[in-house]
Order: structure tokens, then C-alpha cells, then sequence
């Protein structure tokens, strides 16, 4: 591993975050977050920084979860959450993969810039101009976007709407 890297114990999630990448390492399954600051190392599941990250904003998992079923008016398996709000600005997440799956990536709705097919795989690029390489379909990557787009517009113009 490189050891430019910058290890944690944990990690809260917030609008500057990117990317969580679980990584596996003598049996346990870690974390490789992107975000403004460069790469992180964390002791801690991607799953489980998602978790506290609710918890430290005073909700959970359940209660964000719940929020997105409330607002897309759908049953989805693989739902956007909001996990923390930064002036008034939600911090849409959302799965590549079934949330349970231990393999899992969390991408954040507000870093992205790009999105390119690359046959197979997709190539995202990122506020700061990081390029990573994800191993999912386009059209399945696009329907997770499109649904942390309409998570965050949803949310974004009601929250609006009251101030």
C-alpha cells in the first residue's frame, strides 16, 4: 500500500467526500475514500462509514433511507441517501451495488463532473479532476445518477420553497 496515504481509524462523510472503495486486508474489509484532500485509507467498512456519517448528523441509515423512499415514491433496492447537509446543500450518495454487498461502492452525487462509457467499465471524473475507473455498466451507473438527481432536486427545491 502506498504509504503517502493517509490513514484513519474512521470517517464522516460530507460534501467534500467522493468516492468509498471497500478494500479487503488481512480478512477485513476497509475503506479507500477520494475526496478534495486526496486519497484516505480508513479502518472501517464503506458501509459503516455511511452509517456513522448518519448518525453523527443525528439520523440513521433507516430514517435516510426512508427519506429517499419518501421522496422518489419508489421501492427501489439500491436507493441515493443524504447523509449530511452543508448549508442547505444535500449530500446525495448513492450504491453501485446492493448496499448489504460487502463489495459495495458509495459514489457522491455532488463531486461528479464526467462520466464516460469505457466498454464494460466507466470512467468517472471528479471536482478536482481525479479520474477512477468503475467497474459497472453505464446505463446502471446512469440510473443511480438519475436517481441522486432527482433525490437531491426534490429535496433542494422544497427546502427552498420553505426558507
Amino acid at each position: 500500500m502506498n504509504t503517502d496515504i493517509k490513514h484513519l481509524k474512521s470517517y464522516y462523510i460530507t460534501n467534500a467526500t467522493y468516492l468509498l472503495l471497500p478494500i479487503k486486508k488481512d480478512k477485513l474489509l476497509h475503506t479507500l475514500v477520494y475526496d478534495k484532500t486526496g486519497c484516505l485509507y480508513v479502518s472501517q467498512s464503506p458501509i459503516k462509514i455511511v452509517r456513522a456519517s448518519c448518525r453523527q448528523m443525528g439520523s440513521s441509515y433507516q430514517s435516510a433511507t426512508d427519506l429517499s423512499k419518501q421522496c422518489l415514491g419508489a421501492n427501489k433496492h439500491k436507493l441515493p441517501i443524504v447523509v449530511a447537509v452543508n448549508y442547505g446543500d444535500p449530500c446525495v450518495i448513492f450504491p453501485l451495488m446492493s448496499p448489504k454487498s460487502p463489495l459495495n461502492v458509495w459514489v457522491s452525487f455532488n463531486s461528479l463532473i464526467n462520466i464516460q462509457d469505457q466498454e464494460g467499465q466507466i470512467n468517472v471524473t471528479f471536482k478536482n479532476f481525479l479520474d477512477s475507473k468503475l467497474d459497472i455498466q453505464y446505463t446502471s451507473f446512469c440510473k443511480q445518477y438519475v436517481s441522486a438527481a432527482m433525490l437531491h432536486k426534490h429535496l433542494t427545491s422544497k427546502w427552498t420553497h420553505f426558507s
